[in-house]
C-alpha cells in the first residue's frame, strides 16, 4: 500500500476535524487494496532509477519541526508558521498547497507516453534437414522448408495506445515466437548430430580405408621382403653354384689324373697284347723253321717231336693270352661304347636342359617384363591413390572450413537471437511497466480527483469544524483506531511487497546462477571440442607419421631392390658370360660329339675288320688244329706205320725186296705232306702277312685309341662338368621353376590386388564423386543458407537496431519520466511524512486539549453541580458552546 497524496494530507492537517480525515482516507485504502498496482510500479519506479535521491531544500526547511503550545488556538501552518485564520491568501495555506500539488499532478512535465514503434516478427531459420535411418548419408535433393514472415506482423505501429497493451496477444506471439525457435533449436540440432554422425561415418570410412590400405602395403612390403629374401637365397645359391664349379674345376684336374691312370693301364694292356700278338709270331716263325728244317731233313727224331710239341704249346698258350687280351680289349671298347652312349645320354639330357634353360629364361624374361608392367601400374596407381588422398585431405579441411563457418554463423546467430529475445523481453518488461504506471497516473488521477472532491467536502466540514468540536473528541478515538489500522495495512502491503522482492531476488539469483552453469558448461564442451580436436590432430599426425614411416620403409625397400637388382643383373651378366661359355662348350661338344661318332664309325669299321680278322684267325685256328689233328693222325699213323713197319722190318728183314716200293710209297706220302707243308706254309706266310697288317691296324688302331682314349677323357671330364653344369641347370630350372610358379601365384595375387585396388579406385573416384557433388550441394546449400542468414541477420539487425534506439529513446524518456515520479515521489513521501509527525503533534495536542477540555467540563461539572446542580446540566452544552 501507498501512502496518501500530499494534498489529502495537507487538507487534512489543516482542518484538524475528524469527519474530513475519515471521509479522505476511507475511500482510498479500498481502491488501493482492490487494484494493488501502486506498489508494484513504485517498486519498479524505484528499480529501475540509477540517480541518487537528493532532499531539496524546500522539504528541508518544511520539514523543520513546528513550536508546540498546549493551547487551543496555537496550531500553525508548517509552511508559514501562521496560525490558519492568518493565511494571505485568505484561506489555510496547506489547502491551496494541496490544489497546487494536484494539478502539477495532473498536468505532468516533459512526459510523452506514446511510443514510436514496435514492429514484431516471427522468422523461422529455413529447415534443411534430410535424413535416411538406414544410411545415415546426406543426399543430394534436401528438403527445405522455410516459414515465411506474416506479412501482418512485419506492419510498423506509430503510436502505441493503452487498448494496444493488452498482454494476452503479445503472451501468444511469444508463445508462438518460443514454440518456433524450439522447434528451430531442434531441428537444428538434429541437422548437427546428423552432420557430425555423416563426419564420423566418413571419418570412420576414411580411417577404415587408411587403414586397408595400410595393411595392403604391409601385405606388398612383406611380399616385397619374402621376394627380396628369395632373391637373396637365389643369390647365395648362384654364388655357391659359382664356387662348386670352382671346386669342380679343381675336381676336374683329379679326375684328368685318374683318366690318365686309367689311360695309362690301356697303354699297358695293349702292350701287352701286342708283346703277345710278337711272341705268337715268334713262335710261328719257329713253326716254320722247324717245319722247314723238318722239310730238309726229311727226317723226323724224337727231338724235333718233343720241340714241335713245346712249340705248338706254346703257340697255344700265346694264342690264349692273344685271346684273352683281345676279350679284356672288347671288354674296355664295350664299356668305351657305354660310356659314349651314357654321355650321348646325357649331351641329349643337356639339350632338352638347356632348351628348358632357355624356355624358362624367355619366361622369366617375360615374367620380368610383366613385374615391371605391374610395378609401373602399382607406382601409377600409388600416385593416383596419394593424388586422392590429397583432394580428400583438401575436401576434409575445406568441409571443416565450412563447417566451422557454418558454426561460427550459427554462434552468432543465435546469439542475435538471443539478443533479440533479450531486447524483446526488455520491451515487453518495459511496455508492462509503462502500462502499469499509466494505470498507476490514473489511478493518482483519479484519487487526486477524489482528494479535490473531498477537499472541497472537507473544506465545508472545516466550516463547520468548530461546531462539531465535541463531535470530533467523540471520534478522535475512532480515527486514532482507524489510523492505527491503516498503518497496520500499510506493514502488510511493505511486507507483501518486501517478499515479492525477495521471490524476484531469489529468481534473479536462481537466473544468475543457471547462467552461470550454462556458461561453465559452454565453457566445459569448449574444453571437450577442443581435446576432441586436438585428439583428432594427434590421430591424423600419427596417422601421417606412420604414412611418411611407412613411405621411407618402401623407399628403403625400392633402394634395396634397386641395389638386388643390380646385383641380379650383375649375376645376369656372369650367367650370360656363362651360358656363353655353355654355348661355347656345348658347340665344342657338338664338334667332339661329331669327331666321336666319325671316330666311332671308324672303330666300328675297325672292329668289323678285326672282328672279321678274328673270324679268319678262327678259321685259321680252327684249320690250323684240323691240321694239327690231321698231323697228329698222320704222326699216330706214321708211327703206327713205323712200328708196323718195325714189326714188318723186324718180321721181314728178311724180304729186302719189299723195301723199294715201301720207300717210294713213303716217298709219295713225304712228297704229300711236304706239299701240304708247301701250303700250310704260303697259309702261314699270308696269316704272318694278315697278322702285319692286322699289327699295323692294331697299331693304327692303338694310336686312334690312344687319341680317343684322351678325347674321351677330356670328353668325359667335360661330360662331369656337363653333368654338373646340368646338375646346377636343372636344381636352377627346379628352383626357376618354383620361382616362376611362385611368381606366377604372386603375379595373380598382384593382379587380384590390383584389380581390387582398380576396382576400389573406382569406388572411391565415384565416391569422391558423389562427396564432391555433394559437397557442393552442401556448400551451394550452406551459401544459400548463410547468404539468407545475413540477410535476416542484416534485416534483424537493422529492425533490432531500429528498435533498440526506439527503445533506448524511450528508455531515456522513461527514466527521466520516472525518475523526475520518483523524486516527485519522495518529495511527497517527505512531505507526507513531515505532515504525517505534524499530524501526530496535533494529534498529541487535540488529545491534550481534550483532556483540558475533559478536566475543564469536569470542573465545570463540579461546579454547577454544587452551584446550580440541575441548572448546569441544561445549560453547560449551551455554555460550551459560547465558550467555543
Amino acid at each position: 500500500m501507498s501512502s496518501p497524496p500530499y494534498g489529502l494530507r495537507a487538507a487534512v492537517c489543516a482542518a484538524g476535524g475528524s469527519r474530513g480525515l475519515g471521509a479522505a482516507v476511507g475511500p482510498l485504502v479500498p481502491a488501493a487494496r482492490s487494484r494493488g498496482r501502486l506498489p508494484g510500479a513504485v517498486t519498479a519506479a524505484q528499480g529501475r532509477s540509477n540517480r541518487p535521491m537528493v532532499e531539496p531544500r524546500a522539504t528541508r526547511r518544511r520539514r523543520r519541526p513546528a513550536a508546540r503550545s498546549s493551547l487551543l488556538y496555537n496550531t500553525s501552518c508548517t509552511c508559514c508558521g501562521r496560525p490558519p485564520p492568518n493565511s494571505t491568501h485568505g484561506r489555510p495555506c496547506n489547502s491551496r498547497r494541496a490544489d497546487g500539488e494536484l494539478k502539477w499532478l495532473r498536468t505532468p512535465r516533459g512526459a510523452s507516453w506514446r511510443v514510436s514503434s514496435v514492429s514484431e516478427e516471427t522468422t523461422s531459420s529455413p529447415k534443411t534437414v534430410s535424413r535416411k535411418v538406414k544410411s545415415l548419408k546426406v543426399t543430394e535433393s534436401a528438403e527445405r522448408h522455410e516459414a515465411a514472415p506474416h506479412p501482418e506482423c512485419e506492419r510498423m505501429q506509430s503510436v502505441l495506445r493503452l487498448s494496444d497493451l493488452s498482454t494476452d496477444d503479445d503472451a501468444t506471439t511469444c508463445c508462438k515466437i518460443n514454440q518456433y525457435e524450439k522447434k528451430i533449436d531442434n531441428l537444428m540440432n538434429m541437422v548437427g548430430t546428423l552432420k557430425k554422425e555423416v563426419k564420423m561415418q566418413k571419418m570412420e570410412e576414411q580411417e577404415e580405408m587408411t587403414m586397408r590400405l595400410l595393411e595392403e602395403q604391409k601385405e606388398e612390403l612383406n611380399e616385397v621382403t619374402q621376394e627380396l629374401v628369395q632373391t637373396e637365397n637365389e643369390n647365395t645359391r648362384l654364388r655357391r653354384n659359382i664356387e662348386r664349379i670352382k671346386e669342380e674345376k679343381d675336381l676336374t684336374v683329379l679326375e684328368k689324373e685318374c683318366l690318365q691312370q686309367e689311360k695309362e693301364c690301356l697303354m699297358t694292356k695293349l702292350n701287352e697284347a701286342e708283346r703277345d700278338g710278337a711272341a705268337a709270331a715268334r713262335q710261328i716263325h719257329a713253326l716254320k723253321n722247324t717245319i722247314g728244317r723238318l722239310n730238309v731233313e726229311k727226317h723226323m727224331s724224337s727231338t724235333d717231336i718233343n720241340a714241335l710239341t713245346r712249340q705248338k704249346e706254346l703257340l697255344l698258350q700265346k694264342l690264349s693270352t692273344f685271346e684273352e687280351t683281345n676279350r679284356t680289349l672288347r671288354e674296355l671298347l664295350a664299356e668305351q661304347q657305354c660310356r659314349e652312349k651314357d654321355a650321348q645320354k646325357v649331351l641329349d639330357r643337356q639339350a632338352v636342359l638347356m632348351k628348358r634353360l632357355a624356355d624358362a629364361d624367355a619366361e622369366n624374361m617375360q615374367l620380368q617384363i610383366r613385374l615391371q608392367g605391374k610395378e609401373k601400374e602399382l607406382e601409377s596407381l600409388t600416385i593416383q591413390i596419394v593424388t586422392e588422398k590429397e583432394q580428400a585431405k583438401k575436401a576434409y579441411e575445406l568441409a571443416k572450413a565450412m563447417e566451422t563457418m557454418k558454426a561460427h554463423l550459427q554462434a552468432q546467430l543465435r546469439s542475435k537471437e538471443v539478443e533479440n529475445n533479450r531486447l524483446a523481453t526488455q520491451l515487453r518488461n518495459v511496455e508492462i511497466s509503462e502500462a502499469q504506471l499509466k494505470e498507476e497516473l490514473e489511478l493518482a488521477l483519479e484519487q487526486q480527483k477524489d482528494t479535490k472532491m473531498k477537499g472541497d467536502d472537507d473544506k465545508e466540514a472545516l466550516k463547520k469544524a468548530i461546531r462539531a468540536q465535541k463531535e470530533r473528541a467523540e471520534r478522535s478515538d475512532e480515527y486514532v483506531q482507524k489510523l492505527t489500522a491503516q498503518l497496520a495495512d500499510k506493514e502488510n502491503a511493505i511486507a507483501e511487497v518486501q517478499a515479492n522482492l525477495e521471490s524476484w531476488k531469489a529468481r534473479c539469483s536462481k537466473i544468475v546462477k543457471e547462467k552461470d552453469d550454462l556458461e561453465l558448461e559452454a565453457v566445459t564442451l569448449n574444453s571437450r571440442i577442443a581435446d576432441l580436436m586436438e585428439q583428432l590432430a594427434r590421430v591424423q599426425e600419427k596417422t601421417r607419421d606412420e604414412h611418411e614411416a611407412l613411405t621411407d620403409k618402401v623407399q628403403q625397400m625400392t633402394g634395396e631392390n634397386t641395389t638386388l637388382k643390380r646385383d641380379n643383373e650383375k649375376l645376369k651378366a656372369a650367367l650370360n658370360s656363362m651360358e656363353d661359355k655353355l654355348n661355347r662348350g656345348q658347340m665344342e661338344l657338338q664338334h667332339l660329339q661329331n669327331s666321336v661318332r666319325s671316330y666311332e664309325g671308324l672303330i666300328e669299321t675297325y672292329m668289323t675288320q678285326a672282328q672279321n680278322a678274328r673270324k679268319e684267325a678262327d678259321e685259321l685256328a680252327s684249320r690250323l688244329e684240323s691240321c694239327e689233328n690231321e698231323n697228329q693222325t698222320m704222326r699216330d699213323e706214321m708211327n703206327k706205320e713205323i712200328e708196323e713197319a718195325r714189326e714188318k722190318f723186324q718180321s721181314q728183314l728178311a724180304d729186302l725186296e719189299k723195301l723199294p716200293e715201301i720207300l717210294k710209297y713213303t716217298e709219295t706220302q713225304l712228297a704229300e705232306c711236304h706239299e701240304q707243308l708247301m701250303c700250310y706254309e704260303k697259309k702261314n706266310t699270308d696269316l704272318c702277312g694278315m697278322i702285319a697288317d692286322l699289327r699295323q691296324l692294331i697299331d693304327l688302331q692303338g694310336d686312334k685309341m690312344e687319341m680317343t682314349r684322351e678325347r674321351y677323357q677330356s670328353a668325359q671330364e667335360e661330360k662331369k662338368q656337363l653333368t654338373l653344369k646340368v646338375e646346377e641347370l636343372e636344381r636352377k630350372l627346379d628352383s626357376t621353376s618354383a620361382q616362376n610358379v611362385e611368381f606366377l601365384q604372386v603375379i595373380a595375387k598382384r593382379e587380384e590386388s590390383i584389380h581390387q585396388c582398380q576396382l576400389r579406385l573406382e569406388e572411391k573416384s565415384r565416391e569422391c564423386s558423389s562427396l564432391a557433388r555433394q559437397l557442393e550441394m552442401a556448400i551451394e546449400d550452406a551459401k544459400r543458407q548463410v547468404e539468407q542468414a545475413r540477410e535476416r541477420a542484416v534485416s534483424r539487425e537493422r529492425a533490432a537496431q531500429s528498435k533498440v534506439l526506439d527503445l533506448e529513446t524511450q528508455l531515456s524518456r522513461n527514466k527521466t519520466e520516472l525518475n523526475q515520479l520518483h523524486r516527485n515521489k519522495e518529495d511527497a513521501e517527505r512531505r507526507y511524512e513531515s505532515r504525517l509527525q505534524d499530524l501526530r503533534d496535533r494529534l498529541e495536542q487535540s488529545e491534550s486539549t481534550n483532556r483540558s477540555m475533559q478536566n475543564y467540563v469536569q470542573f465545570l461539572k463540579s461546579s454547577y453541580d454544587n452551584v446550580f446542580r440541575e441548572s448546569a446540566f441544561l445549560g453547560s452544552p449551551s455554555h460550551t458552546r459560547s465558550l467555543v
